[in-house]
């Protein structure tokens, strides 16, 4: 397993990740960064002057210490396009290079969007969009259809520098009307946004959509935190730019977690939001909790897995997960392949329909999750783990539904009352469904309790009020049988059938 440092430095920041690297798998252990205004200075003047030159390496100095620190193998240094404007971007890099040992990397400004959608189209599920990613100083749209980029535009004014291009100050509501018609008008330019297809979905990405997400689930009191594959509507949109805009006019009006010196910049970019909803006549947008970071590490470290978007994006995750996050000696794999058996096998009696293998996988892949806090009773520490695990590809229904499918594995385990608070998400019928599931993962794990692998199949017949299930063994198998049995009455409280193992 190797350590691998990635060094970013952007318009106005320098960030570091640390990561493990296993093949394809990666697992983030550090994220660090630091606000310098390079931009500032070749905006100004064309070039990066002393001071924050200076600064600049006093950061990446201290980056070098603790990639040392931690024993990292190898290091990636990336620089964005804008630092090709700089006339002394030589001299700079060189003075970096001589101190810190870092050799950088400078992307072309088509790089950048491609970077985003790496990052993105690996971490939702959604097969033809239209990518958003506001930016301090420019604007994504990258358009995509079966995981091929179609078009990829790069406008030229972000959440930092709009203001200025168009010369007021986003403090008044005439500044906002002034903005926006800015936008639409630039927006209007591109024909290629007139040809999108009546079909394509919108996904935005980045921190300002993070932000917007996170403001979104607050003012309409969404019972999850969860970034990833968020679906915000325009509707709940308009009411949180109602809210910032105000928030414009009086500083002394604060939102939780937004601090008075990006009000500016913060309402410049819900404005270029703004334009291309209305442009767009988008209703709904996902928002991706993945961008730049992930489309970096895909395309400069963990390079085999950028070699094609993944076919199967929770896969990926869950062996992800199980790389990195599994405790010693755990059997989740073979926990995972019985289970699957056992859902089409018993599917005549459970008759759940295909929308929740999704939660059947997550829950099967890590079923002993939560032993990772304790081992007695994990079955309900799971829930918060899988809550927040980086899983990618599903729904925020889905994550919910393998945390209480994994509660399940013990059914009086479920607390109707932890059940409620998300009534906005789950339904009635959802209940039965993770009962259900629950019990066919506690099976799996039973027929698996010496940890050998001994099952290796599993023939389901049903005679009447009875189940009998026929394993298909390696070696004795009399233990996982004994084992199995002993779920006799919590199969039959759920199924209502009777259950023996043969």
């Amino acid at each position: 397993m190797e350590k691998i440092g990635l060094v970013y430095i952007s318009e106005s920041v320098h960030r570091m990740v640390l990561l493990e690297l296993e093949g394809t798998y990666f697992n983030v252990f550090e994220d660090l960064s630091e606000n310098i205004k390079l931009n500032e200075d070749i905006l100004s003047s064309g070039m990066i002057k002393s001071n924050k030159a200076k600064d600049s390496l006093n950061v990446l100095k201290m980056f070098r210490k603790i990639c040392d620190n931690n024993e990292i193998t190898k290091i990636t240094a990336i620089a964005s396009s804008f630092i090709l404007s700089s006339k002394n971007q030589k001299s700079y890099f060189e003075e970096i290079y001589n101190n810190t040992g870092f050799n950088f990397l400078i992307m072309q400004p088509e790089d950048e969007a491609k970077m985003i959608y790496s990052g993105v189209i690996n971490s939702i599920d959604v097969p033809k969009g239209l990518i958003i990613n506001v930016g301090q100083n420019e604007t994504n749209l990258i358009s995509y259809n079966r995981r091929n980029i179609i078009f990829s535009l790069s406008l030229p004014f972000g959440s930092q520098n709009l203001g200025c291009l168009v010369n007021v100050e986003p403090t008044s509501k005439e500044s906002v009307s002034k903005i926006l018609e800015y936008v639409k008008k630039e927006l209007s330019k591109k024909d290629a946004l007139s040809s999108l297809e009546p079909e394509t979905a919108f996904v935005g990405a980045g921190e300002l959509f993070a932000t917007l997400g996170k403001l979104a689930r607050k003012s309409t009191h969404y019972s999850l935190d969860i970034e990833n594959n968020y679906i915000l509507e325009s509707s709940v949109f308009e009411k949180v730019f109602g809210v910032v805009k105000e928030l414009g006019l009086d500083k002394t009006k604060k939102l939780k977690g937004i601090s008075e010196d990006s009000v500016d910049s913060l309402l410049c970019g819900f404005c270029i939001v703004k334009a291309v909803i209305d442009c767009l006549n988008i209703e709904q947008l996902t928002i991706s909790g993945d961008s730049l970071r992930e489309g970096l590490i895909y395309s400069y470290i963990a390079v085999e897995a950028n070699d094609k978007p993944f076919s199967d994006m929770l896969g990926y995750s869950l062996e992800n997960i199980r790389t990195f996050k599994d405790i010693k000696h755990s059997n989740s794999a073979h926990v995972y392949n019985l289970a699957i058996i056992l859902f089409k096998q018993l599917k005549v009696i459970h008759k759940l329909p295909r929308v929740y293998v999704k939660a059947l996988r997550i829950a099967a892949s890590m079923y002993d999750c939560g032993k990772r806090i304790c081992f007695d009773n994990h079955e309900k520490y799971s829930f918060n783990v899988i809550l927040n695990s980086a899983l990618n590809g599903v729904s925020h229904k889905d994550v919910l539904l393998a945390g209480f499918t994994c509660v399940c594995q013990n059914p009086d385990n479920l607390n109707l009352s932890d059940w409620i608070k998300y009534k906005d998400i789950l339904t009635e019928e959802d209940i039965e469904a993770v009962k259900k599931m629950g019990v066919i993962i506690k099976l799996a794990d039973l027929l698996d309790k010496s940890k050998r692998g001994n099952v290796t199949d599993i023939c389901c017949d049903i005679l009447g009020d009875s189940v009998i299930l026929k394993t298909v063994v390696k070696s004795n198998a009399d233990f996982e049988i004994m084992e199995g049995m002993k779920l006799g009455p919590t199969f039959k409280k759920v199924f209502k059938k009777y259950l023996e193992i043969i």
